[in-house]
């Protein structure tokens, strides 16, 4: 059965940001780089604890902002997931970058590989209370991924706010996914 649709979008266009449609996200990027001081790393297992740690933060954050159950469950389960990603990091042939903002960890983003056209970004997390971090690291990510066409942004677990935040990013296609039992 159709499970939903998965974001796949020109790695070129989420790289240079370019044109009109682009015009906040560019915004939210130089707001970003011109009020903080930052370092933008290459993930490291060093940085574990303090990912988990801005993971629950950013959890406690949006699970605040909603009553549905089932998104709260999402978000306790991903953190599972994302203990396991860090725990099986470098078994797991993943790519990831961190940002600090002076000694705290303040977002991070992690993808792999999935074909020699194609790189598909897994996490995104960061700091709900700096403006701009979220489009600065996932533009700047995706201006590194060069050997790749596309950038799959995974699906939106069916959580309409998720959908309209992909969808900001201006997909070249919705590719179908399925559960087959």
């Amino acid at each position: 059965r159709e499970k939903g649709r998965e974001y796949l979008c020109r790695r070129q266009d989420l790289a240079e940001l370019k044109g009109d449609k682009f015009k906040s996200k560019r915004a939210s990027v130089n707001y970003f780089t011109k009020h903080y001081k930052f370092e933008y790393l290459p993930f490291s297992s060093k940085y574990k604890k303090e990912c988990l740690g801005l993971y629950n933060k950013w959890a406690k954050g949006r699970g605040a902002r909603t009553d549905d159950y089932i998104y709260r469950g999402m978000i306790e389960d991903n953190y599972a997931c994302l203990n396991t990603l860090l725990h099986d990091y470098s078994d797991l042939n993943l790519d990831g970058r961190i940002i600090k903002i002076g000694n705290s960890l303040k977002g991070f983003t992690f993808g792999f590989r999935l074909n020699k056209n194609t790189f598909c970004i897994l996490y995104e997390i960061t700091d709900l209370n700096v403006k701009g971090i979220s489009q600065y690291i996932f533009q700047r990510f995706c201006a590194e991924l060069t050997g790749y066409k596309y950038i799959n942004i995974m699906d939106d677990s069916g959580l309409e706010n998720l959908k309209r935040a992909k969808l900001s990013y201006y997909p070249a296609k919705l590719i179908p996914s399925y559960i087959a039992k």
